[in-house]
């Protein structure tokens, strides 16, 4: 069984998702109505994600929220995912037959004139997550959480803290929000290490470990009884082991053909075999805004949203996301869906490296990595939700949505499908 770290995140969403169950009302999401305001609020939904010819994913999720008669709110969430399918190694495309070890060690594969992918992909993801928010007085909150998640070679234990401060007539509200994670790498066959060829099994026992550090300021605004802003600051700082274990850097000549780990000395397991571990930084700094308009129309909801990220590693994205939901009569309502990402490359990207530019690293000691996912990105994301809701606060939907990524590389280009079942009631 292989994992990967492949999973793609939200810079500070643990601590984000935690602070919006104080706020989300605010910003238009549903409020409990009179009558089911002693009740449990759940929402289950089953997401279904696939890329052509490589991950699948299934994600159950079922959350709980309830509000109680002193104005505070318990909320839990519970997640459930599975990934299967083929991951890219790192490795470049090439005419020119590639041989690769599996993570363990025990295996070989080889791989010709198509994008490297290593089939062992498998994993299975418990998440739990809870976020508890009560009055200090009229217009101040404190809210705090919880979060634990495990897969085959990771596990993540976390918590957040925050303030919401209303002013202005309740008008506004100030958000201060810190989180802290602690995280363990168990990676299969032992963590690599970096810049050593795969064919040397040069691997560290035990664990590695990561801490991420979070800072969140947020401000949310109502401009007038149609309009509501929010921004927010983020701030990410983690240090430790940043390092993908199963990742490697194809050394090439100077056509850009694969070279053989013999003629590095190394084990020989089979043709363009010179395939190095990919090393990065042992910390990251993040620095995040995002800014949220919603406007309700008549009837109508519009929801923009933008976030800029960058950071020590020399990325930076822009990311902008557009709502727009058409509310029918009897419940009914369609929302299409447009989200737009761009990317910059680390500065520590490279396709490939050659045998000179190899001895380069070693002696420095230098960070690089071939992960498409730290190079130059582009990728767009469209679909609509189309949803029931009932009087009895009762609401299913249904999320069908297209996403498509580019890059420099042959392993950026890729096609997905997400389908997504919601159901909320109240008990």
């Amino acid at each position: 069984m292989k994992k990967t770290l492949d999973r793609k995140t939200v810079d500070g969403k643990k601590l984000a998702a935690g602070l919006a169950a104080a706020t989300c009302s605010l910003l238009g999401q549903p409020v409990m109505a009179q009558d089911t305001a002693d009740a449990w609020q759940f929402d289950s939904a089953v997401l279904y994600y696939s890329e052509q010819d490589r991950v699948t994913a299934v994600e159950p999720v079922v959350r709980g929220k309830k509000q109680f008669q002193d104005e505070s709110e318990l909320e839990l969430k519970l997640t459930l995912d599975t990934l299967t399918g083929a991951s890219h190694n790192g490795a470049i495309t090439s005419d020119k037959p590639q041989t690769f070890t599996s993570p363990s060690g025990g295996s070989t594969y080889e791989v010709t004139n198509e994008v490297p992918l290593d089939d062992a992909f498998k994993d299975t993801r418990v998440a739990a997550n809870m976020q508890y928010t009560r009055p200090f007085t009229r217009t101040l909150r404190w809210t705090g959480g919880l979060n634990f998640s495990n897969e085959y070679d990771f596990t993540s234990l976390g918590l957040n803290a925050g303030l919401l401060w209303d002013l202005n007539n309740k008008n506004t509200t100030l958000t201060f929000g810190l989180a802290h994670e602690a995280d363990t790498i168990d990676p299969v066959g032992g963590a690599p290490v970096g810049l050593t060829f795969q064919t040397e099994e040069d691997k560290t026992d035990g664990t590695e470990d990561r801490s991420i550090n979070d800072f969140l300021f947020g401000v949310t605004q109502v401009i007038n009884r149609r309009w509501i802003m929010q921004f927010n600051y983020n701030l990410s700082v983690s240090d430790g082991y940043h390092t993908d274990p199963y990742k490697v850097v194809t050394v090439v000549d100077a056509n850009g053909d694969p070279l053989e780990a013999e003629s590095f000395g190394a084990a020989d397991i089979g043709a363009g075999d010179a395939q190095i571990f990919e090393l990065r930084p042992d910390s990251r700094t993040k620095n995040a805004i995002y800014w949220e308009n919603r406007y309700h129309f008549n009837r109508d909801v519009l929801a923009v949203g933008y976030r800029f990220m960058s950071d020590d590693w020399g990325i930076s994205s822009h990311t902008v996301d557009v709502k727009y939901r058409f509310q029918f009569d009897n419940g009914w309502y369609l929302q299409p869906h447009v989200r737009w990402y761009d990317q910059g490359e680390a500065d520590f990207y490279r396709e490939s490296v050659t045998a000179a530019e190899l001895t380069d690293l070693q002696n420095s000691e230098s960070e690089v990595s071939a992960d498409y996912r730290l190079g130059n990105l582009t990728d767009t994301t469209y679909g609509f939700k189309v949803g029931k809701e009932w009087d009895n606060n009762q609401q299913l939907s249904l999320r069908v949505e297209s996403f498509t990524q580019g890059g420099d590389s042959d392993a950026s280009e890729l096609d997905a499908l997400i389908t997504q079942v919601g159901y909320t009631f109240y008990w």
